[in-house]
């Protein structure tokens, strides 16, 4: 199907309005009159190649919007749609900054057009059919996160979300929105597609943020705007993108080489074979690990949180999901969230320090591994308390800190 030069001038119409501006500007761009304009629009003025690239330049849409009659004629506004999903964007101050985000998104991607710059969202679509149950939503995100990560050769390395998703020309950026809303997804032909979080979030929950709206733009971007707040929390999709996120953050092989690397995450008795290099025959065994060995403390889960810029939370939830964790030993994890933060705030506090004149406390990380291994006895009951407060002074902690982090 051949679109018509009338339809073509009433896309032409629409997009010039959509950014306010004038049929005498859009003529002084094109040197020419602003009857010229209003003839284009009204389809009784053909519009040449190079006039149509640079309306479309103008107006920040791509020439395609304009020639191909299967492109949507009129999406609706993300703002619009977005004050009209979501209660807690209804007060002023908050519509505002969200106009005004919408402004520069729509000037940023003019301003990339105009200076040559590639615009296209290199960002694939996966066509999954609605989740019908929360087991269904959370196989839906964790297979597109392996899928992704494989697409995007991260292996099983930590992943900085928004470095990731700007490669891909998406739009990210953090502004203050109210507490019950942690992101938004964006998509418009003005500016392609864009992934906001809650400034006023934590930086780890920003990522997890950052991350969840990730998936929202590979598995539900046909709407303009997605919200991700308190009010949609137990929808399917938003169930799948936060399964999404937590498998994108946390690949499974990382988390298991990570809890390997800590002498966690194997099985308590493991059979051993190998073959007798005289006779050919087998030889078999079993390998018990020490009582308590395996045994994931709020440590070893901080520690992975830090290693995957995460929050504990969602460490803790993601073992689960992996079935490292029993129930039961989920729930009293979450319910030393206060002493994992008073790990990373003590770990933090000296790990800062910078001495320049004393090369023994340079290596910052090897202060942590010591901590951890020191924790990790105490728990196995393997030193006593007084040799626990030797290790915390000679690590500059006070007494009362690595008691607190011990109990």
């Amino acid at each position: 199907m051949v679109i018509t030069s009338k339809e073509i001038g009433q896309r032409l119409r629409v997009a010039r309005e959509s950014r306010h501006i004038t049929q005498e500007a859009a003529g002084t761009v094109l040197g020419l009159q602003r009857s010229a304009i209003s003839l284009m629009e009204s389809g009784q003025r053909q519009v040449s190649t190079l006039e149509l690239t640079r309306l479309a330049d103008l107006y920040g849409r791509s020439v395609e919007w304009f020639v191909n009659p299967d492109s949507p004629f009129k999406q609706e506004d993300p703002v619009v749609a977005l004050f009209r999903a979501e209660p807690g964007l209804q007060s002023e101050v908050v519509q505002e900054q969200a106009r005004r985000c919408l402004r520069l998104l729509k000037e940023g991607a003019s301003l990339r057009r105009l200076t040559g710059r590639e615009t296209d969202v290199s960002l694939p679509s996966y066509e999954l059919p609605p989740p019908r149950s929360v087991g269904q939503a959370i196989a839906q995100g964790q297979l597109v996160a392996e899928q992704e990560r494989r697409r995007l050769d991260l292996g099983n390395a930590s992943v900085n979300v928004p470095e990731t998703l700007a490669r891909q020309n998406i739009w990210t950026a953090a502004l203050p929105l109210p507490d019950e809303i942690s992101g938004l997804f964006l998509s418009s032909p003005d500016f392609g597609m864009a992934v906001l979080a809650n400034l006023n979030q934590a930086p780890v929950r920003r990522q997890f943020s950052f991350a969840h709206e990730h998936g929202h733009a590979l598995m539900d971007r046909d709407e303009p705007a997605t919200v991700t707040s308190t009010h949609n929390a137990k929808t399917r999709t938003e169930q799948r993108a936060n399964a999404f996120a937590a498998a994108f953050l946390m690949p499974e092989e990382g988390v298991r080489d990570f809890l390997h690397s800590l002498g966690k995450g194997r099985s308590a008795r493991r059979e051993e074979a190998a073959m007798d290099a005289v006779t050919g025959e087998g030889i078999q065994g079993a390998l018990r690990s020490p009582a308590r060995s395996q045994n994931i403390t709020y440590v070893d889960v901080a520690l992975l949180a830090r290693h995957f810029g995460v929050s504990y939370a969602a460490a803790v939830w993601r073992l689960r999901g992996l079935n490292l964790l029993s129930g039961e030993q989920a729930e009293t994890l979450l319910d030393q969230t206060e002493e994992a933060n008073r790990y990373l705030r003590a770990v933090r506090a000296y790990a800062d320090v910078e001495d320049s004149e004393d090369e023994a406390h340079l290596d910052h990380e090897l202060d942590w591994q010591v901590l951890w291994l020191a924790l990790e006895a105490w728990w196995r009951e393997e030193i006593s308390q007084g040799r626990l407060l030797e290790v915390g002074r000679l690590l500059n902690i006070e007494d009362e800190t690595i008691l607190d982090l011990a109990n």
